[in-house]
């Protein structure tokens, strides 16, 4: 008990934690104001409502389907449905059920804040952390996407948490460990299939650290897949149950793929491709893949440089330089939101010298940005994609703004 009393006297009476506490709530202040003034006017008529039809039709019949009423989907993968439609079941899909969907997604954002905090005192320090929760809890987009019904409000906590505890655990891995890490990198998994190949990232982490014993490193992996394994295996029974073939994780890599053929994403006339559709989506969506293909094949045969530009820089560009924030609300524009966007993007500043400068300690987070960034160019990238990056890019930008802010004080006590 009085070690318990002595953390707690330790927690409350640390500075930055009761900075942090102060920035989560007013962040969570400023999200709840946003959320019970607009309320359903918080929608972007886009995945958003198709993700709240796919809660309800699991909440009243518990069926799962996505875009169309009559046909189960493999089009997404299910955390994120069954998340709403647990909400929806305890407070009904009315007016009251959406708010506290809202209400939830405000707090799980808050959880990212404290995750972000935790990430950036583990590979640099509290000042660091103390910038990083800030630059979170005050960008724009951050404030308004919890009242949208989106994958990004549950999975950007799930992919900080894996990072966190990825850090914290593969010093010394225990099968415990790895257990709890293989049941956040399967729901991760669950809510965003894009993460699937992350454990490969952690396995050259902890080769290049090499701080373990054998023994316990292979019975930490086995543990880590047996998790995977296990609360994976529903999805796959039921996935061959509706389509009598293996479907690891969902069939909607067609279309994205589709799309990323087209420079700019501009269909016109002179290049649009025409497909018949398959007898269902996932039908329609091998046929797209297969027809995505051939015209990256022949788009690279016929301009090579152009469309090696186009699958690189200019899909890293709209993956990182436009911003998710598609609506305005509270009198913020789009404009008056950029500088705070490309502080953020000054995080990419420091990378190369933090990686040659110490690669095995900072090598985790850093590949998690050009995972993602590499995933995204051979699909679609765009900046929804990007958003629930932006929380670990802000831990680079805050230890640029701390190394910024400390040289020119020097100067200044200098002259």
């Amino acid at each position: 008990m009085k070690r318990l009393r002595d953390k707690f006297l330790k927690y409350i009476t640390d500075k930055y934690k009761i900075w942090l506490i102060i920035l989560i709530s007013l962040s969570f202040t400023l999200k709840l104001c946003i959320i019970f003034y607009y309320g359903n006017n918080l929608n972007l008529a886009s995945d958003d409502l198709n993700y709240i039809k796919s809660a309800i039709a699991l909440a009243r019949k518990g069926i799962f389907i996505f875009h169309e009423y009559n046909e189960p989907t493999v089009f997404v993968t299910p955390l994120y449905p069954f998340f709403l439609a647990a909400i929806f079941k305890i407070f009904g899909y009315g007016f009251i059920g959406l708010q506290i969907g809202r209400t939830i997604q405000a707090v799980l954002s808050l959880i990212t804040i404290i995750l972000v905090f935790m990430i950036a005192e583990c590979i640099f320090d509290k000042k660091v952390a103390l910038i990083s929760s800030f630059l979170v809890s005050f960008y724009y987009p951050n404030i308004i996407t919890p009242g949208y019904f989106l994958t990004e409000n549950l999975f950007t906590p799930l992919l900080m948490l894996l990072i966190y505890l990825s850090l914290k655990f593969s010093m010394t891995p225990k099968t415990s460990q790895f257990m709890l890490l293989g049941l956040i990198w399967t729901l991760a998994t669950l809510c965003r299939p894009t993460i699937a190949l992350y454990p490969l990232l952690l396995l050259f982490h902890m080769l290049i650290n090499k701080k373990y014993k054998v023994k316990g490193f292979v019975m930490s992996w086995i543990a880590m897949i047996f998790a995977f394994t296990f609360i994976m295996m529903p999805w796959w029974v039921r996935n061959y149950f509706e389509y009598k073939t293996f479907i690891p994780l969902a069939e909607s890599s067609g279309n994205p793929l589709l799309q990323g053929t087209y420079i700019g994403y501009n269909q016109t006339p002179e290049n649009i491709v025409y497909y018949k559709l398959g007898k269902n989506a996932f039908e329609t969506n091998r046929i797209e893949v297969e027809v995505a293909k051939k015209r990256i094949k022949e788009d690279f045969e016929n301009d090579f440089w152009r469309y090696l530009k186009w699958y690189t820089v200019d899909k890293t560009y709209l993956l990182w330089f436009t911003i998710f924030y598609w609506k305005e609300f509270g009198g913020i524009t789009y404009s008056n939101i950029l500088p705070c966007h490309f502080l953020i993007l000054t995080g990419f500043l420091v990378i190369p010298g933090l990686l040659l400068k110490k690669f095995s300690t900072y090598f985790l987070p850093i590949s998690v940005l050009f995972y993602f960034n590499a995933i995204h160019c051979v699909y679609m990238a765009f900046d929804r994609y990007a958003f629930p990056l932006l929380p670990l890019l802000s831990v680079f930008a805050a230890f640029f703004i701390f190394k910024l802010f400390s040289k020119l004080s020097l100067i200044w006590v200098c002259r």
